[in-house]
């Protein structure tokens, strides 16, 4: 339970680390035509990717919509579109999952609806909205973010400190130092680490490489808590932490003492992917994925997003008439990501 109670707290999903797309000279990102991506995954298939993420952004359940517009981020239009109605979101996770995909992007024409959110009721939200607005150059305020960063409530901490790594502003290290120092008042030891993790990853952003020490002790973290360990291996693969890779490969394939289910043996995969990319992981997550449960499915799909291989695309291809609406939702992301990243080399 306190695994999934870490891995929801931190909103820091697939999206935080895939790039962001090309920029316009007016600030919005360029979209791939159609014609660019369709080296990589056909265009039938797009649509089709684009078209079940549109259906998502409209789910009834709140996480389904916050995932599918993070998965829209290369979507130019589609993209605006859902962001435009998540800002009015009765969730906050939503608007912040809107207000953050939208910053990456920098999709800086909803600059003037940003601005409004201004009041909004939640600290994360209105941290979101700093952010955008702090990466397309509009004048605004982050004194806000300290007291966020200081507060003591974990989520507000985790995603501030988020803003805070995400526009990169240096001279908030400081501040996330001090953070350290005051640990939340919980009594679950796990969730105190979770959120300390959060901020020495951001440390890391700013370019506080000492941090990575924190990170690795955390992936050594007793199988009792191996929710910290799928996070520091969530974190190794997006700071691009090498010395790892050999403990991260281990824990996927298996070859090592700890022999972990296959949940937190993709998310290490994941990690791996993003470093080193070998075709045996997308082996791994086709044969992992296989009647398993629909966490393990999307996790599946993750790791298939950084491979390029045929049979990767076609284990994605199936996964979009998944009968779970979170794994359609997963694969219809990693597909548009290939597509991306396939017009970016």
């Amino acid at each position: 339970r306190t695994a999934r109670v870490i891995l929801a707290v931190l909103i820091c999903g697939v999206a935080s680390a895939c790039g962001s797309p090309k920029t316009s000279p007016s600030g919005d990102p360029l979209a791939a035509s159609p014609a660019q991506a369709e080296a990589a995954v056909p265009r039938q298939l797009w649509r089709r990717a684009v078209s079940e993420l549109q259906k998502q952004s409209t789910a009834p359940e709140a996480i389904l919509r916050a995932n599918a517009i993070e998965m829209l981020r290369f979507e130019v239009e589609p993209l605006r579109g859902a962001v435009s109605r998540a800002l009015a979101d009765p969730n906050e996770g939503v608007r912040f999952a809107a207000l953050m995909t939208a910053a990456r992007a920098r999709l800086c024409g909803i600059s003037p609806e940003a601005a409004s959110m201004s009041g909004d009721p939640s600290p994360s939200v209105r941290a979101a909205a700093i952010c955008l607005l702090a990466l397309c150059s509009e004048d605004v305020d982050q004194s806000p973010l300290a007291s966020m960063v200081l507060s003591n409530d974990r989520t507000n901490r985790a995603n501030a400190a988020l803003v805070l790594a995400t526009i990169g502003n240096a001279s908030a290290a400081p501040i996330l130092r001090e953070a350290m120092k005051r640990p939340i008042p919980v009594e679950d030891e796990e969730v105190i680490r979770a959120t300390e993790l959060a901020l020495a990853e951001s440390l890391v952003q700013l370019g506080d490489r000492r941090q990575l020490e924190t990170i690795r002790a955390a992936f050594f973290a007793p199988a009792s808590q191996s929710g910290l360990t799928a996070l520091a291996s969530q974190m190794a693969g997006r700071l691009q932490d090498r010395t790892l890779i050999p403990a991260v490969a281990a824990l996927a394939m298996s070859t090592g003492p700890r022999k972990a289910g296959p949940e937190l043996r993709l998310i290490a995969a994941e990690a791996l992917a993003r470093m080193e990319p070998n075709p045996a992981l997308a082996e791994l997550a086709v044969a992992l994925a296989a009647g398993q449960p629909p966490t393990v499915r999307m996790q599946a799909a993750a790791v298939l997003m950084w491979d390029q291989s045929r049979q990767g695309l076609a284990a994605l291809a199936a996964m979009l008439d998944d009968p779970n609406p979170r794994v359609r939702t997963a694969a219809a992301g990693a597909i548009l990501s290939r597509a991306n990243s396939a017009t970016r080399r």
